[in-house]
């Protein structure tokens, strides 16, 4: 389930507990206000503006991504649920930030920047590569060996789902690097691939609202006409009366 909906804050921890009950409603919000409080929500990468988080729910572990952008708060859950403008798992989330959002420290896609291969001694351009130390030539063939692993599972879910697999916790280094940067890359597909979906549902709305005038307007150019037959048909009537009036009353002169 996706929404978008207009607001007016900048940061998404300025949004309180009495400003999405406004929005939501009592029923929704006391749920979701249940979930936070029962601390089923994790946080899997937030920063001010948008957060990944996923929430566990009666009948499973939903995930959420929300986004605050140029005024218009996005959300979206892995849920079935109908409930609007948003669901009751996006309310504990969002509950979630408002109360530890100022503990965050930036995510990685803030502080992130791409790894740049360093140049070596010659002047040329190296490969990426860890700080020097004990066993670090051990420690880079298992991180590599870990990251191929792992890219080798999130290949096929690139583009398709809005979680990779989990990364190990012992990889670091360039490895994680990355991986931040496949993350960052399967979000942007992602959201192409919904601004493409709600781009070709609104033009099949907009011709399905154009096909709907466009027969409303047969039906009324029909009507008018009928109108018009049934309009000369009352004129002729009200002539031939005007002259029988006549007539009776030349007739009785």
């Amino acid at each position: 389930m996706r929404n978008r909906i207009s607001c007016s804050a900048q940061e998404l921890n300025q949004l309180d507990a009495d400003m999405l009950q406004s929005v939501v409603g009592g029923t929704v919000f006391e749920e979701g206000r249940q979930y936070f409080s029962a601390q089923r929500v994790k946080i899997l990468d937030a920063d001010r503006t948008q957060i990944t988080a996923e929430v566990n729910g009666v009948y499973g572990v939903y995930t959420q991504i929300i986004k605050l952008r140029a005024g218009t708060l996005s959300t979206r859950c892995s849920c079935p649920s109908t409930e609007q403008p948003f669901c009751r798992h996006c309310v504990a989330v969002l509950l979630h930030q408002f109360h530890n959002g100022s503990s965050y420290k930036p995510s990685a896609k803030e502080n992130h920047k791409d790894p740049v291969p360093p140049a070596d001694q010659r002047g040329g351009v190296g490969v990426p590569y860890a700080e020097e130390s004990a066993g670090a030539g051990d420690l880079n063939f298992w991180e590599a060996i870990l990251f191929i692993d792992w890219i080798q599972k999130a290949v096929g879910l690139l583009g398709k789902e809005a979680t990779l697999p989990p990364v190990p916790g012992s990889l670091g280094g360039v490895a994680r690097e990355w991986v931040g940067v496949v993350e960052r890359l399967n979000s942007q597909c992602l959201e192409g691939e919904e601004d493409r979906i709600d781009a070709l549902r609104s033009l099949q709305s907009a011709e399905g609202m154009i096909d709907k005038l466009t027969r409303e307007q047969e039906t009324l150019k029909m009507e008018s006409e009928l109108a018009q037959q049934n309009c000369r048909v009352l004129e002729k009537k009200v002539k031939q009366l005007q002259d029988s009036l006549k007539e009776v009353s030349e007739s009785s002169n």
